[in-house]
């Protein structure tokens, strides 16, 4: 696998992965709120939650590719690493940058900027396979950041900070699962 094979990958699957990200959106609810999806799908309208749900796409895309020929590229961990670690920052920029001119988030821009997050994450993820040659100790440290990022998103929808700014459901003022539009009558 090289550059250009990840390149034509990457922009035939990115509205697939697009429309994936999209319906983890709704699937928490579509099971009757199995906990076990709630590691991976929204639970609330958090931005924590949004951000999961464009990061869980890309990290198995990502791991399909290294299992599908991309171990053969030397940047290809570190690569992928950076680029999942991208999501958040992209999405809480992006989002954070619009309304700081809107005053208020915008149903549209807010899946606009879902979109982009997902977009440069991919994009980054192709450049940077293209043109890095990592080292064994750049590519266990990367593993290490990570393994750091999955523990996060693992554990971070079942049992958030209480930080007001990204694990806070906006339209309910609770965290996690509890947040959830049903919780209560649970």
């Amino acid at each position: 696998m090289n550059a250009e094979d990840l390149l034509r990958i990457s922009a035939w699957l990115s509205l697939p992965l697009i429309t994936l990200g999209t319906l983890l959106h709704f699937v928490y609810d579509w099971t009757g709120q199995a906990r076990w999806v709630a590691l991976f799908a929204s639970v609330n309208e958090s931005y924590w939650e949004h951000i999961k749900i464009a990061f869980w796409p890309l990290f198995v895309y990502y791991a399909a590719l290294f299992f599908l020929g991309g171990s053969e590229l030397p940047g290809f961990i570190p690569a992928a690493t950076v680029a999942l670690y991208s999501v958040p920052v992209t999405m809480i920029a992006t989002v954070f940058a619009y309304k700081r001119f809107a005053g208020r988030n915008i149903l549209y821009l807010d899946i606009l900027m879902f979109i982009v997050t997902m977009l440069m994450s991919l994009m980054l993820f192709v450049l940077l396979s293209a043109e890095l040659v990592a080292s064994p100790l750049t590519t266990g440290l990367s593993l290490l950041f990570l393994l750091a990022l999955l523990i996060a998103f693992g554990t971070y929808t079942l049992r958030p900070p209480a930080e007001p700014d990204f694990f806070i459901d906006p339209t309910n003022q609770r965290y996690g699962l509890d947040a959830h539009e049903q919780a209560g009558d649970q």
